[in-house]
């Protein structure tokens, strides 16, 4: 394999591509240090990418392995004669020349010497024994003899010496670049040509201060070149001085209309996150040359990053006509597809990129981010692991290939990979899923009533999770260093037995009525299948209250320790409850997606609890409009503005004003500051009591405006809407278990507490998805089966956050869903998930396993 690796790095190294040749010889080296093939071509692609001291170092690695080795003297004395240090780098080209070896080495050795024996100034440069050299000077002197060199001063000997200066630059023999404008300097310090050719090599080196100061040198000779303006801009963006290079790129563009600088002014505007405006310029640099696949291209970004993927692709698409092997538009093209909800052509497009470039680290990045993102967990670890062949220290990839092997029960192997995340990139998301990977590697084989993650784990370690905060910020003591070696992976290779089977085949009957059929999202066949596991858990935990008369935790086989809490106080009540009921849902949403932290907010740290820690969803966040959450834009700015309409703080005039705002810019722009309403949630229990709802929240940040739902989870509010919960409970415990049931009244009642389960929103992540779980389980335990899927465009919970009302909620559900209730006998026929699956090792291999 390494053998066709560093035949990939011949390939690209001959392409000019130094940079991607580096990362796969440095991969090699990873495996065989000792390699001195790719020891030698590392150097040489060091020396071209003007790493000088490590292509040293490789050439001394090889000659401790293979003292005549000419190669290596070659390429260490170049890389000594770069840093000037000129006696060092002969005697190593005389210590090569006297080896036996091979004659082309030999001449090139002598060459390297010969030139080496002439007068040399101090602005040295690389001997070079290329016999283009003299092409290249003639060329030079006959496009000076023509007039045809940029910013040329009219005299042919100058003009061919900055022909020669460019074309060292264009080359990438920078050093030589440099030194030729140097003498041009000392001849004459007005040559504007001089200060541009130099002050491009350095920004090509890295040397962006020095360049900015070339580039303003000629900006002082000449203050119309158009080039010094646009080119102190690209150094200024490039050295983080985002603003003064808008000043400068802008002036470039009062001076001359030109694609170049729109583009330019474009990619600065885009790092600055000032989307729409990086459009108009990325628009205008089209218009001014349709012909530049690059615009096109980043048009589709603006497009794309602020919620127009359909948008988006057709500029791509603008982009691969002017180019089809561009890799970048393709894997764009793909990225748009998948934001949109649409895989097919989304793999589609990936696969196109990877057909154009098989070392193209970014499109197995995000193919693979792609198939997670739709349950294809095997394929997707294969595209991970193909990036981390070609580059063993992405990050991003190292820690998704950990999060899917985790998934998969693979924990050894996922445990190895946090620990490179942590270890080698101090990645703190890799630390927390490490320390649950560890927890839940020890818990595998024990029954599920011992095991909760809720309890289990240290409240202030789930609290870090969810903000992400730096290990060592949070005060966790209980650190987990290994895993149990005498504890196996789950195997997936082991058939599943028919019962199994059967109740995979029943799950994803029925996890497919979860499925949102919106913009924004993908068909994850994995959590399809843990949700429809979670709605028959909840059936058949449910039946045996409803239907069998069971009451007592004991008595339903109740799988794990209740988090059943008053206010945030844990306790062990002696009866089943709604919490009891939502935790089913809970714990199957977080092993079926370990990404994500799904904890219960109360269970968090008591000072986080105190303070609100909730869920946070944006429709609008600086220019973007959130794919899947902008559609309810139209029915949730109007209620924000009723809302503030209905306080007494503001005369009828202004009130008028704020009801003709036509959107939240114009709502912000009235109200001159940052606020946030609160949706009224009327109560089932104590009629005219009115429950804290969501937050509708309009805030000014950077370059545009964020407008989101913030549900803060506090213990008055808790305290509040458990009341609630538990009133609805009853009654609908009540109807259920009557010998003959109003479907209608049971139903009414799974509504209402679906609805108040909306409007709590009591997880840090995946109430929606729980909530829409529970009711099916709940119908589930009644003998019914909802036959239909959610209709397009509709989202459940935001029905229930966006309707101050249960009434209203069930009006508008019941219009497609009671229609669609059919009874079933499904349930008395299925194994008893609880006995069928009775440990995590069982869970995720059902989760896991094909059938």
């Amino acid at each position: 394999m390494h053998r066709n690796l560093d035949s990939s790095g011949l390939h690209l190294f001959l392409l000019g591509r130094y940079s991607e040749a580096n990362k796969i010889f440095n991969f090699i080296l990873s495996n065989q240090p000792n390699d001195i093939y790719a020891l030698c071509n590392r150097a040489a692609t060091n020396l071209k990418l003007e790493l000088f001291r490590q292509c040293i170092k490789d050439c001394d690695s090889v000659l401790s392995l293979q003292k005549n080795n000419q190669r290596a003297h070659v390429e260490k004395g170049k890389a000594l004669y770069a840093l000037n240090k000129i006696d060092e780098a002969k005697q190593v080209w005389m210590e090569g020349s006297t080896m036996f070896g091979d004659v082309y080495m030999y001449e090139e050795l002598q060459s390297l010497l010969n030139q080496t024996n002439r007068p040399l100034d101090t602005g040295q440069k690389i001997p070079d024994c290329n016999p283009k050299l003299h092409t290249d000077q003639m060329a030079s002197s006959a496009i000076a003899a023509r007039g045809l060199v940029q910013h040329g001063v009219g005299r042919t000997e100058i003009d061919e010496k900055i022909a020669f200066g460019y074309l060292q630059v264009n080359t990438g023999n920078l050093l030589k670049g440099i030194a030729i404008f140097n003498d041009l300097i000392k001849t004459d310090p007005k040559i504007i040509a001089a200060y541009l050719g130099r002050g491009t090599s350095l920004a090509l080196q890295g040397q962006l201060q020095m360049a900015i100061n070339d580039f303003t040198s000629a900006i002082e000779i000449q203050p119309t070149c158009v080039d010094a303006w646009k080119r102190r801009g690209q150094s200024r963006a490039a050295n983080g001085l985002d603003n003064e290079a808008l000043q400068d790129l802008t002036h470039a563009l009062d001076l001359q209309k030109d694609a170049d600088s729109f583009q330019q002014r474009g990619l600065v505007l885009y790092k600055m996150k000032n989307f729409n405006k990086a459009l108009m310029d990325f628009k205008s640099a089209a218009t001014t040359d349709p012909t530049n696949k690059f615009s096109w291209n980043h048009m589709g970004l603006c497009l794309n990053v602020t919620g127009y993927p359909l948008q988006a692709i057709e500029a791509y698409k603008k982009a691969l006509e002017i180019d089809p092997n561009l890799k970048e538009a393709l894997v764009n093209t793909a990225q748009a597809y998948k934001d949109y909800g649409d895989f097919p052509n989304a793999e589609s497009f990936f696969t196109k990129a990877l057909d154009k470039d098989p070392t193209y680290v970014h499109g197995y990045q995000m193919r693979g981010l792609a198939r997670y993102a739709v349950g294809k967990h095997k394929d997707a670890l294969s595209d991970l692991k193909r990036c981390l062949d070609i580059d063993p220290q992405h990050k991003e990839c190292r820690l998704m290939s950990g999060v899917i092997k985790q998934g998969m029960g693979m924990f050894r192997s996922a445990i190895a990979d946090y620990d490179i995340s942590v270890n080698v990139h101090d990645d703190q998301t890799g630390w927390y899923h490490r320390e649950v990977a560890l927890f839940i590697q020890k818990k595998l084989d024990q029954p599920w009533g011992s095991v909760n993650l809720d309890i289990d784990l240290d409240p202030q370690f789930r609290e870090g999770m969810c903000k992400r905060t730096h290990p060592a910020v949070i005060n966790y003591t209980k650190h987990i260093k290994s895993f149990d070696e005498n504890i196996p992976d789950v195997d997936l290779s082991v058939k599943p037995s028919k019962e199994i089977k059967t109740l995979i085949e029943a799950a994803v009957q029925y996890g497919e009525k979860v499925r949102l059929n919106s913009p924004g999202y993908l068909t994850n066949a994995r959590l399809i299948r843990g949700f429809g596991l979670a709605i028959l858990e909840i059936a058949q935990t449910l039946r045996k209250i409803w239907r069998l008369g069971y009451t007592s935790l004991n008595q339903i086989r109740k799988r794990t320790i209740s988090v059943s809490t008053v206010c945030g106080k844990h306790t062990e009540p002696s009866f089943f409850n709604w919490r009891d009921l939502y935790d089913i849902a809970v714990r199957w949403r977080r092993y079926s997606e370990p990404n994500d932290p799904v904890w219960w907010v109360d269970l968090l740290s008591q000072s986080q609890f105190a303070e609100g820690f909730g869920s946070h969803t944006p429709i609008v966040t600086g220019q973007t409009h959130v794919v899947r959450y902008y559609p309810m834009f139209p029915t949730a700015f109007p209620l924000m503005k009723s809302i503030i309409v209905s306080s007494s703080i503001y005369d009828q005039e202004f009130k008028s004003k704020i009801q003709d705002a036509e959107d939240y810019k114009e709502l912000h722009n009235l109200i001159k500051r940052d606020l946030w309403v609160v949706t009224p949630c009327h109560s089932i229990s104590r009629p005219g009591h009115i429950l804290e709802g969501t937050r509708l929240t309009l805030q000014s940040v950077a370059e545009g405006y964020e407008y989101s739902i913030r549900t803060p989870g506090t213990p008055p509010r808790w305290e509040d809407y458990d009341i609630e919960m538990s009133h609805v409970w009853s009654l609908l415990s009540l109807e259920a278990s009557k010998p003959e049931i109003d479907l209608d009244r049971v139903s009414d009642l799974i509504l209402t507490m679906t609805y108040l389960w909306y409007n709590f929103m009591p997880l840090s992540r995946g109430s929606a998805a729980c909530g829409y779980m529970g009711m099916l389980g709940m119908f589930g335990a009644v003998g019914i089966e909802i036959t239909s899927s959610i209709p397009e465009g509709q989202q459940p919970d935001w029905i229930g956050i966006l309707n101050s009302r249960h009434s209203d909620f069930i009006r508008i559900l019941s219009s497609w869903l009671y229609p669609a209730r059919q009874k079933t006998n499904l349930l008395e026929s299925l194994p008893d998930i609880a006995e069928t699956l009775p440990t995590i090792r069982s869970l995720l291999y059902t989760l896991n396993c094909s059938i």
